[in-house]
């Protein structure tokens, strides 16, 4: 009787070993380039809403600044505007706005 070499199936053969190493490898490059794509999608997205909350921000002050620029009202150098009433032929004038038009 002869025996025959256990060793050399093709189960447990080296080229099978260095086929099964090759796949584990493939895989785990795999693993490894699908984390870095979610994470460059991940960053970009919360470098997308840190830019939308700045966005945000610009457009509350801006609003904030117009509602009180139009509250405050305008400002002049001399100070606020004094209207003058004079007497006219017809009447107490303002401006020259005829007496009966105070529309």
């Amino acid at each position: 009787m002869t025996e025959t070499d256990r060793r050399s199936t093709a189960f447990f053969s080296p080229s099978a070993s260095k086929t099964a190493q090759r796949w584990l490898r493939a895989l785990i490059a795999g693993v490894f380039a699908l984390a870095f794509a979610g994470l460059v999608v991940f960053l970009a997205a919360m470098l997308w809403a840190a830019v939308l909350v700045f966005a945000g921000l610009g457009l509350l002050a801006a609003a904030v600044f117009w509602i009180w620029s139009k509250v405050r009202g305008k400002r002049g150098s001399d100070g606020p505007e004094v209207l003058v009433a004079t007497r006219g032929p017809k009447g107490w004038t303002v401006d020259g706005v005829p007496p009966g038009n105070h529309s």
